[in-house]
C-alpha cells in the first residue's frame, strides 16, 4: 500500500478548517486590516496546533480570528472585546481604537486570556 508522508497532515488541517467553521458566531476582524512590514505567522507551522484569537463583547457574542499574521492589524467587532485568548505564539496588543493607532493599552502573552468588562478593546495586533 502506497501512503503519501503529506496525507496525515492535510488531512489534519482540513479537519481544522471546516471544525473551526463553526466557532465564529460573527465574523472574523478581517475588516480594515493594515499591514506593517513583512507579514509572518503568529502560529507554530502547518500542523504544529490550532491556532487564534478569540474574544467576546459585553453581550457574550464570541468572535475568532484564526491564523493572524505579525504585524497585521486585526480589527474587533464594532461592539468591541472585553474578554478573549491569545492561542498564537507570539505577545498580543490590545487598543481602545479600530486601527491599532497610538499606544496600546494592554499585553496578552501566548497562551493566556483577558477578562476586563472596564476595558473595551477594538483591535489588536501580534508582535514579534
Amino acid at each position: 500500500m502506497l501512503r503519501h508522508p503529506a496525507l496525515p497532515r492535510l488531512l489534519c488541517t482540513a479537519a481544522l478548517v471546516l471544525g473551526s467553521a463553526g466557532f465564529a458566531q460573527s465574523a472574523p476582524g478581517t475588516a480594515g486590516r493594515a499591514a506593517a512590514g513583512p507579514l509572518e505567522p503568529a502560529c507554530p507551522p502547518p500542523g504544529g496546533g490550532t491556532c487564534y484569537v478569540e474574544w467576546f463583547d459585553s453581550a457574550g457574542r464570541r468572535s475568532i480570528e484564526l491564523s493572524p499574521e505579525v504585524g497585521v492589524c486585526y480589527n474587533m467587532t464594532s461592539a468591541g472585546a472585553v474578554r478573549g485568548t491569545n492561542m498564537t505564539t507570539r505577545t498580543v496588543h490590545l487598543w481602545p481604537s479600530s486601527d491599532c493607532v497610538g499606544s496600546a493599552t494592554a499585553l496578552v502573552t501566548s497562551g493566556r486570556s483577558w477578562n476586563d468588562p472596564s476595558h473595551t478593546y477594538f483591535s489588536f495586533r501580534p508582535i514579534r
